[in-house]
């Protein structure tokens, strides 16, 4: 009998000792380890920088009447460039460690240049009126949109290295001045001699390729860098300068303008979803 109460006394103590083991270990707190961030998920953000863009203006012709030619001052490159503020929004797929997407922007600029006298025109397209005169042409950017695919690779699990490439708009704004008067290259004489401001305004579509790094800084907070290379083809252009009185197309001003574009931004973004 002695031996069995032993054997009972000392189940006993052991169970006694496991609830209190269990109790203890109850009350300590449960180690956990944080989810690592995740780059899939939608995201918006914000992007200011800067554009320039290439417009390269040929002159086919500066009037549908003979007497008159295109001289060496066409081609002329116009280089607009602007303050660029925009949005952008998308969409990440990760599979460790590429990273891919689709992205939307679209963004405000205001850029103009003037040059002295119209391209073709400038120099002496007709015989005996040489010089620009008080002539102007200009070329302006104006708001500019794209979608795009991305693809990127995690050169460490806090930062993306990307490309990025698609279809691009450009709103752009081509202008020609001329005045009336005798002493005038461009335009036939009209009785007060007036200035004649004609403007053609386009959107134009076109490709767009680009390369950038982005970020995590906290949380959800994505901070990039990106640089972009838009080219929208070429677009065919007319002023139909007219004095009263002159016959059609006498200063019928025809042209191209082919427009390429430069931009260069810094955004920060923040990421739906869970870390």
């Amino acid at each position: 009998m002695v031996g069995v109460r032993a054997v009972a006394t000392g189940l006993l103590l052991l169970a006694g000792t496991a609830l209190n083991a269990s109790a203890l270990a109850a009350d300590m707190p449960v180690k956990t380890t944080a989810p690592a961030f995740t780059w899939a998920g939608p995201y918006v953000g914000l992007a200011l920088g800067g554009k320039v863009a290439d417009a390269r203006w040929t002159t086919i012709s500066t009037s549908d009447l003979g007497g008159t030619n295109v001289d060496a001052s066409s081609p002329d490159t116009f280089r607009p460039a602007a303050f660029r503020v925009g949005g952008y929004a998308g969409y990440n797929w990760q599979a460790d460690p590429w990273v891919y997407g689709l992205e939307v922007d679209i963004a405000y600029a205001d850029g103009k240049t003037t040059h002295a006298g119209l391209p073709g025109c400038a120099i002496e397209c007709v015989a005996g009126f040489p010089g620009p005169g008080v002539d102007t042409s200009s070329v302006k950017l104006g708001w500019d949109a794209s979608a795009r695919a991305r693809f990127g690779y995690l050169i460490r699990p806090d930062m993306l290295l990307f490309a990025t490439g698609g279809v691009a708009w450009q709103s752009i704004e081509a202008t020609g001045t001329c005045q009336h008067s005798l002493a005038d290259p461009a335009c036939t004489n009209a009785v007060g001699d007036p200035f004649d401001t004609q403007t053609d305004r386009k959107i134009l579509t076109g490709w767009t390729v680009g390369l950038g790094l982005e970020a995590r800084l906290s949380g959800n907070w994505l901070l990039r860098g990106e640089y972009r290379y838009a080219d929208f083809g070429t677009m065919h252009g007319v002023f139909e300068f007219g004095a009263a009185g002159a016959p059609a197309g006498s200063d019928t001003f025809r042209y191209d303008l082919a427009v390429r574009t430069h931009t260069a931004t810094l955004g920060l973004a923040y990421k739906f979803g869970g870390l």
